[in-house]
């Protein structure tokens, strides 16, 4: 299972009331730029909050793994 503590989450307004996250990789090596290793990504579904949009990333982590 993925740990978010291995990755950077930054949330962002998307438009008024709608609340996103930006999850990224804290370490990427000059390999990964190469392969098919993914760089980063922003959580699918708008939020109401900021909470839930950290939430929704921290979920979308636990997935990855």
């Amino acid at each position: 299972m993925a740990k978010a503590s291995d990755y950077t989450i930054l949330t962002f307004q998307r438009k008024p009331g709608r609340w996103r996250a930006n999850v990224t990789p804290l370490a990427v090596t000059a390999g990964a730029r190469q392969s098919k290793t993914m760089l980063g990504f922003v959580t699918a579904e708008d939020c109401e909050t900021e909470e839930d949009a950290v939430k929704a990333a921290n979920q979308a982590i636990r997935e990855l793994g």
